[in-house]
């Protein structure tokens, strides 16, 4: 079975993430029927709804495989996994006490993960994004802030020589790329909007020290010997909620588990073996 070393790796995470699944389900729900039986195996009906979480389980595997190739991949795999597991039943492997521990545990897994996904969707609703959101911008302080490109290279001859081909009238941006090792040399130079924290201080002071469309001397930091060429200025505004909706709802997710499993906790008998009793007070 070529998909073997596939099955036994499946066979110990029986259960996808409950978000996978719902992801796989919608997409087939849309597409076909997800009772079809695609393939029997020894009598085993295998559907078009085992396949879409064995395609969710496997992502990263099927990476690696040809895209024309998923549909024969996945259908052989379900065939190992169900030929192997139908022997391991035959030869008793379901009544091992080690194996029904592992069930339960991975039965407990999926329903954990279905509940905190019910828990996350019920708490991030279009009302509670914008008011998480409206929020956290209340406090919003503007600062200034500059866009900026630079040169980055790694001795002061150097940045000198670049430094007097601007001023004889080369493009900055071509310059950079030319010559720049820094990262950001692939787009002239250009490092984007930054306030004056965001920068080791040599850079960040002469960059807000600048005019727009002024070009520095050569200064020394840690990294090199820099060039920069000023931008803009302007004063920063907060970021609009479609900038940082998926942070805000990945918030509210978090914070309805958190406070979902802490009221658990707070209204369950938890007794653990290796706590210490506490101790009596003597009578006052």
């Amino acid at each position: 079975m070529r998909h073997l070393a596939a099955a036994l790796l499946f066979c110990t995470a029986l259960v996808p993430a409950a978000s996978g699944i719902v992801k796989a389900q919608e997409t087939t729900a849309a597409a076909v029927d997800p009772n079809e039986v695609v393939i029997t195996v020894n009598g085993v009906e295998i559907t078009n709804a085992d396949v879409q979480m064995a395609v969710a389980e496997m992502t990263d595997v099927l990476r690696q495989v040809p895209p024309q190739q998923h549909g024969e991949y996945i259908l052989s795999f379900l065939t190992d996994v169900t030929l192997v597991s139908q022997e391991a039943e035959k030869e008793g492997f379901a009544a091992n006490e080690d194996f029904k521990r592992q069930l339960t545990f991975l039965r407990n897994k999926a329903l954990v993960q279905a509940k905190l996904q019910a828990v996350g969707e019920a708490a991030a609703t279009e009302e509670a994004i914008k008011a998480r959101y409206e929020e956290a911008i209340k406090d919003f302080q503007p600062q200034e802030e500059v866009r900026a490109r630079h040169i980055l290279v790694k001795t002061e001859e150097e940045a000198k020589s670049i430094k007097a081909e601007i001023d004889g009238g080369k493009s900055f941006e071509d310059l950079a790329k030319e010559h720049s090792t820094d990262g950001s040399s692939q787009n002239g130079g250009d490092l984007g909007y930054f306030t004056k924290d965001m920068m080791v201080a040599p850079f960040g002071e002469t960059a807000f020290a600048l005019e727009v469309g002024e070009v520095s001397d050569p200064i020394k930091t840690q990294f090199g010997w820099h060039i920069i060429k000023l931008e803009d200025k302007r004063m920063s505004s907060p970021p609009k909620l479609e900038e940082v909706r998926a942070e805000v709802v990945r918030n509210l997710i978090q914070t309805a588990r958190r406070d979902y499993i802490k009221s658990l906790r707070e209204g369950a008998d938890i007794v653990r073996k290796d706590e210490k009793p506490a101790e009596e007070k003597p009578a006052e």
